[in-house]
């Protein structure tokens, strides 16, 4: 791993989270406030094992709505319990190989800390179960080529090359499956999450439909314009008069707002409301 990825790591770590608290909030110096978050750190960690299960690893990853492009060092960290060794893992090592465990073991904390409310990078993930970078990459592609990708900080924020849930979630729902099912198929994908990738969606159409370019849908929406380049395709692919009903509707559950407050404010769509309403 490079020396800027060991870095990148060091502002995600607890220790580094209550020092730039303790300097913002009580105009302590660096020397003053490491030493005193050494302090607090080990009291937490007296605590904080009680929480765990075992085979369980406590870890500060990023908030899920912390935006691209915020320094890592300024973003809210969230402590997230993530299972390195699990019962089954054993038998799969002895049926299957490591391969297939160390599969397995990125999968569930990746979806584990998801659940929490966080995203680990690709970075966590090799730094957490100690592999290389590079078997990371390749792991995370296995999943993508199989249509299961997985919910890295990467892909929830639409940052670099990864291929997200955001457009099969949405071409899943407006063919008329329900958001559990939906859910299922993508494992055990948020319904929050995908309330959100349809509220962007339909403000993607919505504009589309007013003629604005991307550039001023990014400036209005919050999301890049590759995501809604991306929307913006799946939106012509949808036209059809057959999802004519629903993409209305999806329009409709915004229109009552402008695009730019809409932006902030959930979609609502309950997994009865969705299913009740659909014809």
């Amino acid at each position: 791993m490079k020396t800027t990825d060991v870095n990148r790591l060091h502002f995600k770590t607890t220790l580094h989270a209550i020092q730039v608290e303790l300097q913002a909030g009580y105009d302590l110096s660096p020397i003053e406030a490491q030493v005193l978050a050494r302090r607090v750190q080990q009291l937490v960690d007296e605590q904080i094992g009680l929480s765990r299960q075992s085979g369980q690893i406590t870890y500060q990853a990023i908030a899920i709505n912390e935006p691209p492009g915020k320094p890592l060092k300024e973003c809210q960290k969230v402590p997230v319990h993530l299972t390195v060794v699990a019962d089954g893992d054993a038998q799969v090592w002895a049926d299957e190989g490591p391969q297939a465990l160390r599969r397995r073991r990125v999968h569930r904390i990746v979806y584990e800390a998801s659940m929490q409310g966080a995203g680990l990078s690709q970075e966590d993930v090799a730094c957490i179960l100690g592999i290389s970078l590079r078997t990371v990459k390749r792991i995370f592609a296995y999943f993508r080529q199989r249509d299961k990708s997985l919910p890295s900080r990467g892909e929830i924020q639409d940052i670099g090359r990864g291929v997200s849930h955001k457009v099969p979630v949405v071409r899943k729902y407006v063919r008329d499956l329900s958001f559990s099912r939906i859910s299922r198929e993508l494992g055990n994908h948020g319904i929050d999450s995908m309330a959100r990738y349809l509220r962007h969606f339909a403000l993607v159409m919505i504009l589309e439909d007013r003629g604005l370019t991307p550039q001023q849908m990014e400036s209005v929406i919050g999301i890049s314009v590759n995501l809604i380049e991306q929307y913006r395709a799946l939106y012509a692919e949808l036209n059809v008069p057959e999802h004519a009903w629903t993409l209305e509707r999806l329009k409709g559950t915004i229109s009552h707002a402008s695009p730019s407050a809409s932006a902030e404010h959930p979609l609502t769509l309950t997994e009865e409301g969705q299913k009740g309403g659909r014809r």
